[in-house]
């Protein structure tokens, strides 16, 4: 067992006054900035509830953390004592020491960028103080009594939520429930700032109101997981119309979405001025790329469409539209695209080969003659770093002669290839059967001899099965 550190003189002083709680709160007015950390991670791993209100209440940085809800390292009584700290008003016990507290953060990887000032203070193991500037001398004011309960700005709470139901049932419970319930009660003195939200079979009914309850320009992230059939037209629009009012929203994935899913919805995100990266990931998208891509006004740098039936149509429009110039990730995986080659597939290549990083080409039922027609475009892609072409019907000469082909692409260092169809007996374009694992290792070290003889050894190469 490894022994921990000495505990810091911070540390030892900590412990020492929560020994006795109630000295604890009377000295707490008069305690230097810098003990305010230790004590209070000494409070929360001790569950001293009254000790952490207070310190909230007389809290001397800006921003206080706690790590994620998910963590479970913050109980929910402890929460609710965080809570009456930010509404209550500051009790005798804190004497001229007013709180400077304006963010409670519950996310892991609170965006730097927002604070450029801020640096971290004596982290703790779940509590992290950050601070915008030295704490100023605390200047007297008024008593407690001559003050409302709310005379400041308002408190923002930044977090993730996640929101997921069961067999398209969905209660709110725990600590998500508990906040939004104080946010709503607050009347203005708490403002919730979701950054992430990650729904999963959440009536949309359910999932507006809690979306009229949030702050939507801080979201940067939805995560939408719908397999439920059962919705109503209005409810779809009014969640569209919520999400094109979340104006910082970096990324929105929606997989798993059966219903005929009717993609004129996407022209309620055209104000979306700030979206990088789009995720479409359900099979009710065929011929409708446009309906869908159209109303962005911004060029879009990921792409993901996962298994949506696109149709040569699909890949010419994409080929055409002002995202092509500017992709550097585009997933195609699961989709027949065995159609647009020779064609709009070849096309679309060209006019991301200035940008484009990553390309995944996973079952795509390509065969070797369509993939040998793409080599000349991927070659013009001097900025690919990875590629995916697994789960096509491709031989082991195919498979070398692609290495061969983008030898040159000298950012190219992933290369994830399909078993070679010597290696198995292919059922159809996506089921094999009966692998020679023997061969497979055979083919592999073969083409890593090649990756050397091309002085290419820096690729790593890999295939979709194990080769133990």
């Amino acid at each position: 067992m490894s022994r921990q550190g000495p505990l810091s003189l911070w540390d030892l002083a900590a412990q020492s006054l929560l020994s006795d709680e109630d000295s604890a709160l009377r000295a707490l007015g008069e305690l230097p900035a810098g003990l305010f950390p230790a004590l209070s991670a000494a409070a929360f791993a001790g569950g001293h509830a009254r000790t952490v209100t207070a310190m909230v209440q007389a809290w001397p940085f800006p921003c206080l953390r706690l790590g994620s809800l998910r963590d479970q390292s913050i109980t929910q009584g402890l929460l609710e004592a965080v809570l009456d700290g930010l509404q209550g008003a500051p009790p005798p016990t804190a004497g001229p020491r007013r709180s400077k507290l304006r963010v409670l953060d519950f996310t892991h990887d609170f965006e730097h960028a927002n604070w450029e000032e801020c640096s971290e203070t004596l982290p703790a193991p779940f509590v992290i103080t950050h601070m915008l500037e030295e704490p100023e001398a605390d200047q007297p004011t008024p008593s407690a009594r001559e003050q409302p309960p709310w005379d400041r700005e308002p408190v923002e709470i930044h977090t993730d939520l996640f929101l997921g139901g069961l067999f398209g049932f969905f209660h709110l419970a725990g600590f998500p429930s508990y906040i939004l319930q104080r946010v709503e009660r607050s009347r203005g003195c708490l403002r919730l700032r979701c950054r992430a939200l990650v729904i999963s079979q959440v009536p949309l009914r359910s999932l507006v109101e809690i979306l009229g309850m949030l702050e939507l320009e801080a979201i940067r992230e939805v995560r939408l997981h719908h397999p439920s059939r059962f919705c109503f037209l209005a409810d779809l629009v009014q969640l569209f119309t919520q999400v094109g009012q979340m104006c910082n929203l970096g990324n929105l994935i929606m997989s798993d979405i059966p219903w005929d899913f009717p993609a004129d919805c996407f022209s309620l995100l055209s104000p979306l001025g700030h979206l990088q990266k789009l995720h479409l990931i359900f099979g009710c998208l065929s011929g409708q790329l446009h309906k869908m891509l159209s109303g962005l006004q911004k060029p879009l740098e990921t792409l993901v469409i996962n298994g949506c039936r696109l149709t040569e149509n699909d890949i010419a429009y994409l080929s055409q539209s002002i995202h092509a110039t500017r992709l550097k990730e585009l997933v195609l995986c699961s989709n027949n695209l065995s159609q647009t080659v020779p064609g709009p597939l070849e096309v679309l290549l060209g006019e991301v080969s200035g940008t484009l990083q990553h390309l995944n080409l996973r079952s795509c039922r390509l065969k070797e003659a369509q993939l040998r027609a793409l080599l000349p475009a991927l070659c013009c892609c001097a900025r690919l770093r990875s590629l995916v072409f697994y789960d096509n019907v491709i031989s082991t000469s195919g498979i070398m002669n692609v290495l061969r082909h983008l030898a040159g692409l000298k950012e190219l260092k992933r290369v994830q290839y399909p078993v070679p169809a010597e290696c198995v007996v292919y059922l159809d374009e996506y089921r094999w059967e009966n692998l020679n694992r023997g061969e497979l290792a055979r083919v592999h070290t073969k083409l890593q001899e090649l990756l050397q003889t091309l002085q290419r050894a820096d690729v790593e190469l890999t295939t979709s099965t194990s080769l133990a």
